[in-house]
């Protein structure tokens, strides 16, 4: 039997990790630019969807070097 689980979207993802990450203001920016690695746009047009969970979180760290 196969189960599909639909990908989780990046804000519950910043909910899960929120006192790690930096504000979901600045992490939805860098999505719409394209530049917030592990996360693609949902099928939908409407938010994103974390596809690769440790790049996503790599990206979204306080204390990630730019």
């Amino acid at each position: 039997m196969i189960v599909y689980a639909p990908p989780i979207t990046l804000m519950q993802f910043w909910r899960l990790y929120r006192g790690e990450c930096r504000g979901i203001g600045s992490i939805v920016a860098d999505a719409r630019a394209g530049l917030l690695s592990g996360v693609e746009p949902l099928p939908s047009g409407r938010g994103f969807a974390v596809v690769d969970r440790d790049a996503a979180f790599a990206m979204m760290r306080k204390d990630r070097v730019l």
